[in-house]
């Protein structure tokens, strides 16, 4: 999944920004009036509407049908491209990622199946298997083909799960005593919508006040402009069965797939969520929300029953948060065209686990109340690696 539009890339030139900025900010800002604030904000706004305009230029290509195969890595440590499939449907949600890590000569699979009555997952939550042969879509049991680009995937996995329960899974060791499962997915997904680009496609109001917000300078800046989104997600329906044991379970799910590539990396970010859901009313949501050192990056669309998409103006979030884990309950304020819309949910079963032991993955199949009740996939993401102070970055 992708945790923020372009925050990775300006997190190697802003975090430092940050540092060497707070210091003089704090002390120009400590005698000034909530005025000047705003000013200095209004500003930055500006600056940032600036930058957007020029990454949505002639320049910033929307994605072609050749996007969907796999890109040339650049050289880059930790360079990934991943493909992620989530869908939802009452009682059942399903989280699938293969993800090609070419400077570790490996490939990276989930395959997570979440009910009400428990999760079944990959051992540890996930496989990083070692690359065989050219065949980039195709690990640990499971397989991908892009039958129609931009338009029809086939999803098929064949393998053992372990049901897993709410604490995060342990990695497990030859002769363990583990449930096991046989599973099998056959599943085809068919898009429903064009490519939306995080950060082109978002609603630039919105991203503005984000970078707004920011603590710039010209490194920050130049970043902002060079880098250009490496991704998009794609609304749409998945369709088939799977098997768990001897259940053989129909699948009719609204779904959301996404396709990006370049760094990754799984502690840039201090958290961050991603959350999709589909509503008996025909209405659809993705966001997105990251949150840097140095700035917080938001975005996403939504769909009313009419099937236009339309970009989020505004979000808000508010969470019942547990120990450890995804949100008991979650309460967001979307800002759409037609005014702010109030979406609950509740979480029904989750699976957390850490990747690279940079940042601890929580993945939750959630249910939506209210008037038109609904399902959705809740991905959060939160930094286990403890930052750097100050002074060290500082000597860095």
């Amino acid at each position: 999944m992708q945790w923020g539009v372009f925050g990775v890339a300006l997190a190697r030139a802003g975090v430092r920004a940050e540092i060497r900025m707070s210091d003089d900010r704090a002390e120009h800002e400590s005698g000034s009036d909530d005025v000047g604030r705003v000013l200095r904000q209004g500003l930055k706004a500006a600056l940032a509407r600036w930058v957007l305009a020029k990454r949505r230029g002639p320049g910033v290509p929307p994605p072609t049908p050749q996007d969907e195969a796999t890109h040339a890595w650049d050289g880059q440590r930790r360079f990934a491209e991943d493909y992620t499939f989530v869908a939802a449907q009452r009682e059942l949600g399903v989280v699938i990622r293969l993800e090609w890590l070419p400077g570790r000569d490996s490939q990276r699979v989930w395959v997570t199946i979440l009910r009400p009555d428990g999760v079944w997952a990959l051992p540890g939550g996930q496989l990083v298997l070692r690359t065989i042969g050219d065949d980039r879509w195709r690990a640990g049991g499971l397989h991908l083909d892009c039958e129609t680009p931009m338009h029809r995937w086939t999803l098929r996995f064949v393998g053992a799960l372990e049901r897993q329960g709410r604490e995060p899974p342990r990695l497990r060791v030859v002769g363990d005593d583990v449930q096991r499962t046989r599973a099998s997915l056959d599943l085809t997904f068919l898009s429903t919508m064009r490519p939306h680009v995080p950060g082109t496609d978002d609603d630039p109001e919105l991203l503005a006040r984000c970078l707004g917000q920011a603590s710039w300078d010209a490194r920050l800046l130049q970043a902002a402009r060079r880098d250009r989104p490496r991704g998009y997600v794609q609304l749409g329906e998945l369709h088939g069965t799977l098997a768990v044991d001897d259940e053989l379970v129909p699948v009719r799910a609204a779904a959301l797939r996404q396709h990006g590539w370049g760094v990754r990396d799984w502690g840039a970010c201090d958290e961050a969520f991603q959350c999709f859901w589909a509503t008996e009313d025909r209405r659809r949501g993705w966001l997105h929300h990251a949150r840097f050192p140095f700035v917080t990056l938001e975005g996403g669309f939504a769909v009313p029953p009419s099937g236009r998409v339309e970009p989020v103006k505004k979000i808000g979030a508010m969470f019942e948060a547990r120990p450890r884990g995804a949100p008991a309950r979650v309460s967001l304020a979307v800002g759409e065209a037609e005014g702010t819309r109030q979406v609950q949910l509740e979480m029904i079963s989750d699976l957390s686990f850490v990747v690279d032991g940079r940042g601890r993955v929580d993945l939750a199949l959630v249910r939506a109340t209210g008037p038109a009740p609904g399902w959705g996939i809740w991905a959060g993401l939160r930094r286990t690696l403890p930052r750097a102070s100050r002074t060290d970055e500082g000597r860095r």
